[in-house]
């Protein structure tokens, strides 16, 4: 009788080695061919990929960067391409702005918005017009700067808005919020000074490079439990749920806008993302200095395994913003 529990369960056992090799074989050799899938187990796989090796990222791309000692790094004038599996996009700045291309004849003596922020803001994986800046811009018929930047915490968010030409042109400053921006708040300070050797090391460095033999094994051993790990996740959906607690974000947040910002004469709006899998508690009301608001967003407005905003993203956003400001 042993035995033929040992022989089942081996059967088993390898049935589903050779089922979950399909399954690895096609999500990799899927997202090589630039398709992505909102499936169960597949979806799972890909995003594993995709964050461990086949991500191209921003700000390591030497023709879309350049070294700044205020702020490390910043976005280089002119044209940038950024693509990944998920989308194709061109980049343009100017003075470290992304600019919008909107047709629009402003007054360019009447006062404007900045919009400051990391890669949400900045619009990875859209194109210049895409971007809620780009939109609202166009919808309050009022100029926008985005100054947004990958990967930027709200310390070098502000830091790069009050020693820019635009500070002083804008009556309305929006900041864009993302709870991983408190590693670099709570770590760093305004006045710090970068070196290019460290520079260097982090972007022009082969130390990133992938070893794709342990790379593809790595990611199918992983796999192998990333089944049970879906089917936990559609019985206890609350298990897996990220809690923010926004009172320990805040602390840091309104000392670099209080000590850093001129809120008696400029309007300070920040806003949150509330994505899928998060769990907000304790947003901090408005108050005479800063107002807040979080924003609500579902799967639909997240490419399917990069975890940006797509373009309905940004256009609702935009709608957000508008129907905010007016």
């Amino acid at each position: 009788m042993s035995k033929k529990i040992t022989f089942i369960f081996l059967v088993i056992f390898l049935n589903y080695i050779l089922i979950t090799l399909l399954v690895f074989a096609f999500s990799y050799f899927s997202l090589l061919n630039n398709k992505t899938y909102d499936l169960f187990w597949i979806k799972s796989i890909q995003k594993k990929l995709y964050f461990r090796g086949m991500r191209n990222i921003w700000q390591y791309k030497n023709n879309c960067i350049e070294f700044d000692k205020h702020l490390f790094y910043v976005p280089k004038d002119g044209l940038c391409e950024f693509n990944n599996p998920e989308f194709r996009t061109s980049l343009n700045f100017n003075d470290g702005v992304r600019l919008n291309f909107n047709d629009i004849n402003f007054d360019e003596t009447a006062q404007s918005i900045a919009v400051i922020g990391d890669s949400f803001a900045m619009g990875w994986g859209v194109n210049d017009k895409e971007t809620f800046s780009s939109k609202l811009e166009n919808q309050l018929n009022k100029r926008v700067y985005n100054l947004g930047v990958s990967s930027y915490g709200t310390i070098r968010e502000v830091k790069k808005l009050i020693n820019s030409d635009y500070y002083k042109k804008v009556d309305t400053i929006i900041i864009q919020y993302h709870f991983n921006d408190i590693d670099e708040n709570s770590t760093s300070n305004i006045s710090k000074i970068y070196e290019i050797e460290k520079y260097n090391k982090v972007f022009k460095s082969n130390n990133y490079s992938v070893n794709k033999t342990k790379y593809l094994l790595k990611s199918l051993k992983s796999s192998l439990r990333l089944f049970f790990s879906d089917i936990l996740d559609k019985i206890f959906p609350e298990k897996n749920l990220r809690k923010l607690d926004f009172n320990l974000h805040n602390i840091y947040i309104e000392k670099f806008i209080l000590e850093n910002i001129d809120y008696k004469n400029k309007r300070v709006i920040l806003f949150h993302v509330d994505e899928p899998g998060l769990k907000v508690m304790n947003f901090p009301k408005s108050n005479e200095k800063i107002e807040y608001f979080n924003l609500k967003l579902d799967k639909s407005n997240f490419f399917t395994i990069d975890n940006h905003l797509n373009v309905d993203g940004h256009s609702l956003i935009a709608n957000r913003l508008y129907e905010y400001l007016k």
